[in-house]
């Protein structure tokens, strides 16, 4: 029985658009899964979790055995009901667990199995991955409410089998509408942040970070709470739009772009908790007193059951108007702010790929760009003036190469952004701020 209902809701940040063209508005969409009765507080369902396990040779000094330690303490929050895969891969992949129900006989089997984990080898990223999905996928063909959860660990580069970030992102968006979920763990500062953010999102996980091996189990531990947590999985926001109207997600690079039509992938969703996607549209011309609409819908499956479930359809229409009518306009402060924080998080992870890329002089003329629009549009929000002074901090440290961690941090901090999320290393990391804060000065 579905215990939840999907919950959508959307506006623009004006609702004017100037009839001679050129305007930029935003639309703000929130999806919320709500109880479909106010008595519904029902129990989790079955947990069907997979862990894929780097155990290459850069995984010694403590970090697989970190990485153990953390699966282990995973074992004390399962029940008999659940299910854990095992997967390790190094330059080979080996399945330790499979699907293995953790009742006690389950326990002392997957106690075992972990205790047997040793480095060896190069990093076979995508086999260690597949096999994982493979093992859980089995355990949930005979049960839709076993949805697979795949957690990849890792603290490097993928260096054998498929290494292109494209093409994993590819086979994490396959992979999720097939309805498995993959979420990742970078381990250390020499993960790829942009392999592991692009398998994560569009994958419909988390991208999650231990710089320090006694993080390692806060996070995972944290990742597997949000799983048990979750009362939707898989949500899918469909925008249709207008003719001559180009629609770009902001932050989320788990899109669908097609003439009319865009698609974003959400992830999932714990009840009460809503998600927000901020979409930027470009208008054409129009007639004044014309409008232009824009149509969303919303789908998920309900985590407990495997359900499919739809929300009611909205509209909403941005009316072409006259250029005094369109200046002197009102706009929404919530919606904008909301835009103004996805903005910001947009901007952030993509100067710190850009440095990561050593291209500096685009960096230097994007960060030019973005702020001189993003300051005149945020500068009177709440919370405006420190994201325009955070992003000038961010311009001007952008003329040489920063440190792995600082770019690490900022890519975090622009996933937890847009997805809400908790940081699950705990309160007393310093800021991303600081981090870039402690790069050489361009001025």
């Amino acid at each position: 029985m579905t215990m939840h209902r999907l919950a959508l809701s959307a506006g623009f940040d004006r609702s004017i658009a100037w009839a001679q063209g050129g305007s930029v508005r935003y639309l703000v969409a929130r999806v919320e899964a709500l109880p479909a009765t106010p008595e519904d507080r029902a129990e989790r369902g079955p947990l069907n979790i997979a862990l894929a396990i780097d155990a290459s040779g850069s995984m010694g000094g403590g970090k697989l055995e970190a990485a153990k330690r953390a699966s282990l303490a995973l074992l004390g929050r399962l029940s008999p009901r659940d299910r854990l895969t095992v997967v390790s891969f190094a330059s080979d992949v080996v399945t330790h667990l499979r699907a293995v129900p953790m009742d006690e006989a389950g326990q002392v089997q997957a106690s075992h199995a972990l205790g047997q984990l040793q480095t060896r080898g190069n990093t076979f990223l995508s086999g260690g991955w597949f096999a994982a999905v493979d093992a859980s996928a089995e355990a949930a063909e005979w049960n839709p409410g076993l949805t697979p959860r795949v957690v990849i660990l890792s603290d490097g580069h993928a260096n054998e089998g498929i290494t292109s970030p494209d093409a994993l992102a590819h086979h994490a968006g396959e992979l999720r509408r097939r309805g498995v979920i993959t979420s990742t763990l970078g381990i250390g500062d020499g993960y790829d942040e942009a392999l592991l953010a692009a398998i994560a999102e569009n994958g419909g996980g988390r991208l999650h970070d231990a710089e320090r091996t006694d993080e390692i189990e806060h996070v995972l531990l944290g990742e597997i709470g949000e799983a048990m947590a979750q009362v939707a999985d898989a949500v899918h926001l469909s925008l249709t739009v207008p003719a001559g109207v180009r629609a770009e997600p902001l932050g989320l690079s788990a899109a669908e772009a097609q003439p009319g039509r865009l698609g974003l992938s959400l992830g999932g969703l714990s009840a009460g908790v809503p998600r927000t996607a901020v979409i930027r549209l470009f208008c054409p011309t129009g007639e004044p007193g014309t409008g232009l609409d824009v149509v969303l819908s919303a789908s998920a499956t309900a985590s407990r059951s495997g359900d499919h479930l739809d929300a009611p359809e909205v509209c909403c229409r941005l009316t072409f108007g006259m250029g005094r009518e369109n200046d002197r306009q009102p706009r929404d402060e919530a919606q904008s702010t909301d835009a103004a924080r996805a903005w910001h998080a947009h901007v952030l992870r993509r100067a710190a790929l850009l440095n990561r890329d050593a291209d500096i002089h685009e960096a230097q003329t994007y960060l030019g760009r973005e702020l001189a629009h993003f300051t005149r549009f945020a500068r009177e929000l709440p919370g405006g003036p420190e994201m325009i002074e955070q992003l000038e901090l961010v311009r001007r440290r952008s003329d040489r190469r920063w440190g792995e961690r600082t770019r690490k941090e900022m890519v975090l901090h622009s996933a937890l952004a847009e997805r809400s999320g908790l940081d699950h290393r705990g309160t007393s990391r310093s800021h991303w701020t600081a981090h870039i804060a402690n790069e050489p000065d361009a001025s």
